[in-house]
């Protein structure tokens, strides 16, 4: 996932380049870009219990803003996802507000019957929580995720393809089930929390959703 931040950038670099994205939208893209690698807010949550090998989290109900994509999440479908998101906390808004960074950059993975919907979302900061900004692009919108109680753990690297996210889901699944923990197993959220610069001690985490 941070290789495809890192590909945003370039591509937003071509795009002006061919004069294919207009100066304003440009220009909030890569002020979006310059604030990932500033200043981040972290969505808030509680450590409810510290098991041996994964712990368990409580995240309260907050606001995220979200974008979702059906049944594929190739290179090119994450690249115009995080645009759409950049754009957002760049000023694509109706208040033209230019909001901080929220971390961690997650995504829904939810499997519905033979398919599955991909929704990626950024953290909406505290200062923002109560009154959001609405997204002026209709592929945007503000969600509300509920109180949500995860089984996760961290792990290193440039997390930057499906199988590697699906690698560690089954083996958190296998560590929970020898646990004797009860977990939702149609949905797992994907979390990235470290700008494509940072080279060492990256965190990724897995949740899985407590039954």
């Amino acid at each position: 996932m941070a290789l495809i931040m890192l590909r945003l950038a370039l591509v937003v670099v071509v795009l002006v380049s061919a004069g294919v994205t207009r100066p304003c939208q440009a220009a909030t893209l890569f002020s979006a870009f310059a604030r990932a690698l500033g200043p981040q807010e972290e969505a808030p949550h509680t450590v409810v219990h510290q098991y041996e090998g994964f712990e368990e989290r409580l995240y309260p109900a907050k606001k995220w803003a979200c974008t979702k994509q059906n049944g594929s999440y190739s290179t090119g479908d994450q690249i115009d996802v995080f645009l759409r998101l950049f754009g957002y906390i760049g000023g694509d808004n109706s208040k033209g507000e230019k909001l901080v960074m929220g971390t961690p950059v997650s995504v829904e993975c939810r499997t519905e019957e033979e398919h599955k919907v991909y929704s990626a979302c950024f953290f909406i900061p505290e200062a923002a929580q109560a009154d959001p900004p609405a997204p002026t692009n209709p592929r945007v919108v503000i969600t509300s995720r509920p109180d949500t109680t995860v089984f996760t753990r961290k792990f290193g690297g440039y997390a930057q393809d499906e199988d590697t996210w699906n690698k560690e889901a089954e083996d958190l699944s296998e560590v929970l089930t020898e646990a004797g923990k009860s977990f939702t197993r149609n949905l797992v959220f994907w979390n990235a929390y470290d700008p494509p610069f940072k080279f060492w001690k990256r965190r990724n985490e897995v949740w899985l959703v407590r039954q």
